[in-house]
């Protein structure tokens, strides 16, 4: 119960969090069409989902959407190729187009576009205001790029009309699992500045963390100091190679095929890294051959990931997904029973794993689309579970003095107390 109750702050800091970034707006969709009249841009963003028009297998321009309205068919608004497709595997071209009715007076706006699978244009009132990569019918014209980002445009009247061209023949998946969102130009800014301050700042406190340990490490030669600052490492590289990707904001010519797996190949060390840290701060709690084996799956799915296209290993991660929750559970196993055995550290680490179910739970729902991706809950959980895991290993090497528990044993002088005392 004590442990618990110590999380609930971090827990409902992350849940206020949560609630003030990602205030949205829905309204009704029908046959394309959204009326968003009743919205109001001054407090809230819009979500742009419910259903719109595609044409499949092409890639129109907003006159030629117009001339070929008919053979259009109305779909939900946002959908993976595979959906909309039958057992398709997740290639080829599509159009999506959708009119949005808006409040008048409105003029200013801006747009937030999530990644996409693969590569995409979008036209706004028959103007193009983004891209990322270069759209095409086969994978030599087509360029993947994942970069999202937010665009300034100007509504001239209170109808906009959206044509989004998307393909994919280099990913798993083709199309788009997120909606994409409308607001106020001045508030659309200020979210993807805080998501990207709070991205930075995730990606700098890891890897200060990391080095910090790393000293240590050179230091005392302490295995389990190495472990963990190379697990803070390598998730604050992946943190610029994985959901806003900054990295390639800040050098958008970087190739997608070494980004995606810097992005896979720092999941996959993570865990490794993560079973090894636990591992060895409990040694007497873990288990030697669940902790090589898990090691060695990770291991092979980097190995295979540097050596296949992005086509092949990505359809492998939900597979991944389902032997990262193993992984976690065993660290769950281990964390309780060493705070059973009242191991240094294992109530901090206890309530890091907390919040990490909560986290990894929460991406899961993101990656399949059940969910928006906040990247405020997600930096200021990942900055708390390695904070924690930091001060448990600081304690673990006597970094810092943790007091004893008070013993519940009775002792010889505990009985006889007053008679020593006379």
């Amino acid at each position: 119960m004590t442990i618990t109750l110590k999380a609930t702050p971090f827990l409902v800091l992350l849940l206020i969090t949560h609630g003030l970034f990602s205030q949205t707006t829905k309204a009704g969709f029908s046959n394309g069409v959204i009326d968003a009249r009743s919205w109001s841009p001054h407090n809230s963003s819009f979500a742009v989902n419910g259903s719109c028009k595609v044409f499949d297998g092409l890639l129109l321009t907003p006159d030629e959407c117009k001339k070929a309205s008919a053979s259009a068919r109305v779909e939900d608004f946002p959908n993976l190729f595979r959906a909309t497709q039958g057992s398709g595997p997740g290639l080829g071209y599509a159009t999506y187009t959708m009119t949005i009715l808006l409040p008048s007076h409105e003029k200013n706006m801006a747009i937030s576009l999530p990644q996409i699978y693969s590569s995409y244009q979008l036209w706004a009132n028959e103007k193009l205001i983004a891209k990322n990569g270069k759209v095409g019918k086969n994978s030599e014209e087509c360029i993947p790029q994942w970069m999202p980002q937010t665009v300034l445009f100007e509504l001239p009247s209170d109808t906009l009309v959206l044509v989004l061209q998307i393909a994919n023949f280099h990913h798993a998946k083709g199309g788009i699992k997120e909606p994409v969102y409308i607001g106020e130009a001045p508030v659309m800014q200020f979210k993807r500045t805080v998501a990207t301050a709070s991205n930075l700042t995730e990606a700098a406190a890891l890897f200060m963390i990391g080095s910090f340990f790393l000293i240590i490490f050179f230091g005392n030669k302490r295995k389990v100091a190495l472990y963990f600052a190379m697990l803070c490492l390598t998730w604050s590289v992946r943190s610029l190679f994985s959901n806003l990707y900054l990295f390639i904001s800040f050098y958008p010519d970087f190739d997608w095929a070494t980004m995606i797996r810097i992005e896979y190949i720092g999941l996959y060390l993570t865990m490794a890294w993560a079973i090894l840290f636990l591992s060895h701060i409990f040694r007497n709690e873990s288990n030697m051959i669940v902790k090589y084996l898990l090691v060695i799956v990770n291991c092979m799915f980097t190995v295979f990931t540097l050596f296949s296209a992005p086509r092949s290993f990505t359809q492998w991660l939900n597979l991944y997904l389902i032997i990262s929750a193993v992984l976690l559970l065993y660290g769950c196993f281990i964390i309780v029973r060493a705070w059973a055995n009242e191991r240094i550290g294992s109530g901090l680490l206890t309530i890091s794993i907390i919040l990490g179910l909560n986290i990894f739970g929460y991406d899961i729902f993101v990656y399949e689309g059940f969910s928006s991706y906040d990247p405020v809950i997600f930096s200021i959980g990942y900055i708390t579970i390695f904070l924690l895991m930091g001060f448990a290993l600081a304690m673990h090497l006597n970094l810092i003095k943790s007091k004893p528990a008070p013993s519940t044993r009775l002792t010889y002088e505990d009985l006889y107390k007053d008679q020593f005392n006379t």
